[in-house]
C-alpha cells in the first residue's frame, strides 16, 4: 500500500510540472474554501501491553484492530500553496474472540467481543508541492491536473474501549460474563502527503496516507494497564469540493 501511495505523488508530480495536455474548464475566480470526504482503511500500530495481553490470550491477530476509516475536511485555501484545515475522522473495529487455552464447564468455548472506536477532532496546515492552479485573467482561475501535497497538524482524540462476553477469573478459573469499558481524550498529532486529482474545476479526487500518533489512559474496568496505544496509519480516498 505505501509503495502504491509513493508511486501516484511521483506521478503527481510528473503530471503537475507537465505544461502538455489541454487544462479543464476554469473558474471565475480563484477558489476560497473546500468540502472533503475520504474513505478507506486503518492500520493500527496497537503497541501496548493491553493488545499485548489480548493476542497473548484470546485468538486475536496482530491486523484484527485495523478497520475501515471516514474523514471529513473542511479547508480554508489561504493561497495556491497553502490551505489550513478542519478534519474529523471515524474509525472502530471489532474483534471476536475466544480464551486461547480455556474452555467452559460445557466444554464450549469462553467467547467475547472487543470493540476500539476513534475519533480524532484535528487542525492541520496542507502545503502543495505545486499550485494547485492558475490565474489566466482578472477573473479565471484554471485548477491544474493533478497537484501533489504534505502537511501536519493536531488536535484531541476521543476513544472507547469495550470487550463484552465471557471472562476467566485467574484466582479460582471461574468464568463470568460482563461488560468491560474505557473511554477518554488524548492529544494526538499526524503528518500526511496525498495527491489531489482534478475531475473538473470545482470537483477534485483526493488520494492521502496520514500517520497519527496518540496514547490515552486506561481508566475504568482497565485502571491496572499502560496507555492505550492509538497510533496508526490511515490509507484514503474520497473527493473534495472547491467553492468560492
Amino acid at each position: 500500500m505505501a509503495r502504491i501511495f509513493a508511486a501516484l505523488v511521483f506521478v503527481g508530480l510528473s503530471l503537475g510540472g507537465a505544461e502538455a495536455g489541454p487544462d479543464p474548464d476554469f473558474l471565475v475566480g480563484a477558489p476560497k474554501f473546500s468540502v472533503g470526504a475520504r474513505v478507506g482503511w486503518s492500520f493500527a500500530r496497537a503497541d501496548s501491553d493491553f493488545f499485548e495481553f489480548t493476542r497473548e490470550l484470546l485468538t486475536v491477530g496482530d491486523s484484527d484492530f485495523d478497520a475501515p476509516t471516514f474523514s471529513f475536511d473542511f479547508a480554508f485555501l489561504l493561497n495556491q500553496r497553502v490551505d489550513t484545515i478542519l478534519g474529523f475522522e471515524i474509525n472502530r473495529s471489532s474483534v471476536t474472540s475466544e480464551f486461547r487455552d480455556y474452555i467452559g464447564t460445557d466444554n464450549l468455548p469462553i467467547t467475547q467481543e472487543t470493540r476500539l472506536s476513534q475519533l480524532p477532532l484535528t487542525a492541520s496546515l496542507k502545503f502543495y508541492l505545486t499550485p494547485r492552479g492558475r490565474e489566466v485573467s482578472q477573473y479565471a482561475w484554471v485548477p491544474h491536473a493533478a497537484t501533489p501535497f504534505v502537511g501536519a497538524g493536531g488536535g484531541l482524540v476521543w476513544y472507547k474501549l469495550e470487550q463484552t462476553g465471557e471472562f476467566v477469573d485467574f484466582i479460582d478459573l471461574s468464568v463470568f460474563t460482563a461488560t468491560l469499558s474505557s473511554t477518554g481524550w488524548a492529544p494526538t498529532a499526524h503528518v500526511f502527503g496525498g495527491l489531489d486529482l482534478s475531475l473538473n474545476p470545482h470537483l477534485f479526487l483526493t488520494l492521502e496516507a496520514r500517520y497519527a500518533w496518540a496514547d490515552s489512559e486506561l481508566k475504568q474496568d482497565f485502571v491496572d494497564f499502560d496507555p492505550i496505544d492509538l497510533t496508526g496509519l490511515g490509507i484514503t480516498g474520497g473527493i473534495s469540493w472547491l467553492f468560492k
